[in-house]
């Protein structure tokens, strides 16, 4: 089950320059997190989507989710944070909390207080003030209250805001007028006791959490839960939760109970009160979308003194949200969550089916994997964007071998990839990420950070990662082992023109894989040119670049998975050019790859079909791309790409740990071509985990292999005949 996530992140709007003030609302990085570790635990698939504009991006480009959990505020107007709901609705996408009517209502605390005074609920007695002459119509008793009639989190809240004559009155209401740009509520001040009231569920099955007393203390700003006294109230406020036999709690809980049942509020909601000279709880306004952030929030706080756990009630904001969607019961699913979690399990041996033998039967719970992924967004690279559709196919597989599969975006938060990681336990981690935020350089950050938590993942590790993703240490490397590999020039020897190889040269980025900033035209024919255009490029080329001398030649893929018995080379694949001009240079890049309207891509195509008089030269690519899986220490699965010259002479181009694993990748066609189902292929890369579970044991169904492949796939699933190729 997809969801996505909706909300509006502080640190997006800081850095479009909004003022601290503007973006009080809005969720820091660590409540997304949050949020998100609970949804992965609960077996998940989770996308950020962020801001409303970029849900109007997504929807538009056809996106669509199974459920949103959205605590997304808005920038503006009083339906601000109506505008997520109202788009949901309108695309018949559920999502958690209410709806865009209530919202809209909820956020305007005058139209509250009109609705639920209409309904018999007690508030204290208000006027709203549109303009600065609306102020001398005020008939209040004073001492009055001044706040914005549409804004959260105690914004444009002080004790400057009680006032005891008309004259500040119009003094103080006219600057909030000008400042927030809103109409003004003026109410009459409430001396006595206030509670804010939790609220979880959907109405009737509403129920209350409990009743959380704010006390200010002498170092707060007297007489008001303010803005300030929110911010700093570790040393300003303390909170207790209100006994049973407290009376004067018992009614704020009631109130606060029958005005999210009048209002509509679904699923969670936080109410606050306050108590009035006679000691009698009125209602000041409640927060359909209460802030989550497990440390900070009023209602954090309050499940944290009832001992709830913070994820219990993100577990019941969302089997509220389930059970109005799909109108099952949330004790049958708890029922059934907690039988699953009790149960063994395994899958028995099915050789012939698509299903491969994955026995783990001493946890006592379904493995989790989690997948560990870049980030895509709508304005991404094409390449970046191909990780959803990786994803996707992986959860799938990983869900057949029985696991139970969840989700996570690497980013440079490392702090919050910890926690979330922690949080949730991973079995195993399936790192997908060849990049963090863009950047190629960092493709060891993810399992640098696993290797800190010991976590165990499949594929290969940080040191292999490391190596191979620098091109220039791997090429040094091979060229130190006798791994034949075109001479190259560093980005110092190329400004400096001391380059000890006749052209032509090819132009390639240092760190980035999937052909970024590679295309025909990173051929060139001269020094001069070569060096003019590396600096050009150097942004495309993320930030560092080498000269490769070019081969103008056959061009080959060979794939390497783990087995029983050792590495295996899978069946080879040529990448031809079909039609290929003849002034054209030969180049499989960024175009050829992935711009699917384009000549080039049109014109390449992978073949597994080699004549007799290929045998020699397919033998030598294998054991070559052997050598480089043991130089490097390969684990898992890999893809070793070369160039044979016209001359015949063979050249490793780069190493690829951790190779693409889309349905219409080469690695993929290459498990394919040798009879390997997409479940047992990533059973093979399973079995050579890092840092393994010792109490976990994966063992691969065993049969006959059929054909010739260059190691024999032991304890396999049935092989197929591999086209021309000799087993070694």
């Amino acid at each position: 089950m997809k969801v996505g996530i909706t909300y509006d992140l502080k640190q997006e709007y800081a850095e479009m320059g909004y003022s601290a003030e503007d973006i009080v609302e809005f969720d820091r990085e660590d409540t997304i997190a949050a949020i998100e570790a609970v949804l992965i635990d609960m077996g998940f698939r989770t996308d950020r989507i962020g801001n409303v504009k970029r849900l109007v991006e997504r929807l538009a480009g056809g996106e669509r989710w199974d459920l949103v959990f959205n605590i997304a505020e808005g920038m503006r107007g009083f339906g601000r944070e109506a505008q997520i709901p109202a788009l949901l609705e309108a695309y018949g996408i559920p999502f958690t909390f209410s709806d865009s009517l209530v919202c809209a209502i909820a956020l305007h605390k005058g139209m509250t207080n009109r609705v639920l005074r209409s309904c018999g609920i007690p508030t204290a007695d208000f006027f709203v003030a549109e303009t600065e002459s609306d102020f001398l119509k005020v008939r209040l008793r004073f001492p009055v209250f001044l706040k914005p009639v549409a804004e959260g989190t105690s914004k444009g809240v002080s004790s400057r805001n009680k006032v005891w004559t008309r004259e500040e009155l119009l003094e103080v209401g006219s600057a909030m007028l000008r400042r927030y740009k809103q109409p003004v509520l003026v109410e009459e001040f409430l001396p006595g006791r206030e509670f804010t009231v939790g609220i979880v569920g959907t109405g009737e099955k509403a129920r209350a959490l409990g009743a959380l007393e704010v006390r200010l203390l002498a170092s707060a700003e007297p007489e008001v839960y303010s803005f300030d006294n929110k911010a700093l109230f570790e040393d300003r406020v303390r909170y207790e939760v209100a006994s049973e036999d407290d009376e004067c709690a018992a009614k704020a809980i009631d109130i606060a109970l029958r005005a999210h049942i009048a209002l509509g509020c679904r699923d969670v909601s936080r109410v606050d009160l306050r108590c009035d000279s006679f000691g009698e709880p009125r209602f000041l306004e409640i927060n359909p979308l209460p802030g989550l952030n497990p440390e900070v929030s009023d209602l954090a706080i309050l499940c944290k003194l009832v001992n709830m756990p913070y994820e219990s009630l993100i577990r019941e904001i969302v089997m509220s949200a389930l059970e109005r969607v799909e109108g099952v019961s949330v004790q049958a699913r708890q029922s059934k969550a907690e039988a699953v979690q009790r149960a063994d399990f395994a899958f028995q041996p099915d050789l012939f089916s698509t299903r491969v033998c994955v026995n783990l039967v001493r946890g006592r719970r379904k493995p989790r994997a989690l997948i560990l992924h870049e980030k895509a967004f709508s304005d991404s690279r094409l390449d970046i964007k191909d990780v959803e559709k990786e994803m996707a196919h992986l959860w799938n597989i990983l869900e057949t071998l029985g696991f139970q599969v969840m989700a996570y975006p690497i980013s440079l938060d490392i702090s919050t990839v910890c926690k979330v990681l922690t949080r949730v336990k991973p079995d195993v981690v399936f790192n997908l990420s060849d990049s963090v935020e863009g950047e190629g350089r960092l493709i060891y950050l993810a399992t640098a950070v696993l290797d800190k938590l010991g976590i165990p993942y499949a594929g290969n590790n940080t040191e292999a990662l490391f190596l191979t993703s620098n091109k220039v240490v791997a090429k040094d490397i091979m060229k130190n082992s006798g791994i034949p590999t075109p001479r190259f020039a560093t980005m110092e020897q190329i400004f400096l023109g001391e380059i000890d190889f006749p052209p032509p040269y090819i132009l390639k980025s240092v760190w980035e894989d999937a052909s970024v900033g590679l295309d025909e035209d990173s051929v060139f024919y001269d020094k001069e040119t070569l060096r003019d255009e590396m600096l050009k490029r150097l942004e495309r080329l993320g930030g560092s670049a080498f000269a490769e001398e070019f081969i103008d030649g056959r061009e080959f893929n060979v794939s390497i998975i783990s087995s029983p018995s050792g590495p295996t080379v899978l069946p080879i694949a040529e990448m031809k050019f079909v039609d290929w001009p003849q002034h054209k240079p030969r180049v499989l890049g960024y175009t050829a790859k992935w711009r699917v309207d384009s000549f080039e891509y049109a014109h390449t195509t992978r073949s597994f079909a080699f004549s007799p008089t290929d045998e020699l030269l397919l033998k030598r690519l294998g054991n070559l791309a052997l050598r480089c899986w043991e130089r490097f220490g390969l684990k898992g699965y890999a893809r070793v790409d070369f160039r044979v010259a016209n001359d015949s002479c063979v050249y490793v181009l780069e190493v690829n740990a951790n190779p693409c694993l889309s349905p219409d990748s080469g690695f993929i066609a290459a498990c394919r071509e040798a009879m390997l189902s997409d479940e047992q292929a990533l059973a093979l890369i399973l079995s050579d985990l890092n840092r393994p579970v010792p109490s976990h044991a994966i063992p691969i169904a065993s049969s006959k292999v059929r054909g010739k492949v260059y190691r024999r796939l032991e304890d396999l699933a049935p092989v197929a005949k591999v086209k021309g190729q000799q087993a070694l």
